[in-house]
């Protein structure tokens, strides 16, 4: 019988998201710091965006979808390559430039205070013609924004 509580009780635990806590990795960090404090959604008449926020405000990350090109209305899969971007700066420094990627939205609604969560992976390109990747996995409540 105590076997069973201990079961039940793990199954309550773990729940059903299934989501990942956010991140950012790849071989970009390299040659461009990923660390970052938070992440955030923001939606826009004309795009979407996932930013990862460093504590000093910078947005050393965010990935970029042009709603024109892609309309999203709810969870899925978008090719950034097509209809979207992956940018970002720090001081100084700027991400290398985006090549193609991809974005999942595991949950998504276009409505404001919503659950945002999902991931993308990226590849960036330097001007010698090195590739790097970068990937991240993100959750944050919607911000709808002008």
């Amino acid at each position: 019988m105590k076997g069973a509580w201990v079961l039940a009780f793990a199954l309550v635990a773990c729940g059903d998201d299934t989501s990942e806590a956010p991140r950012l990795t790849g071989s970009v960090a390299r040659v461009y710091p990923l660390d970052f404090a938070t992440t955030r959604a923001r939606l826009g008449t004309t795009e979407l965006a996932i930013q990862y926020v460093a504590s000093g405000g910078a947005v050393p990350v965010q990935v970029v979808v042009d709603l024109q090109a892609c309309p999203v209305a709810g969870p899925g899969a978008l090719d950034l390559t097509a209809c979207g971007t992956v940018l970002g700066s720090r001081g100084a420094s700027d991400l290398p430039p985006f090549v193609r990627g991809a974005l999942r939205l595991e949950t998504y609604a276009p409505t404001a205070g919503a659950r945002v969560a999902g991931d993308f992976d990226a590849v960036l390109a330097v001007a010698d013609g090195r590739e790097f990747t970068v990937r991240g996995a993100f959750a944050a409540a919607l911000e709808l924004v002008e």
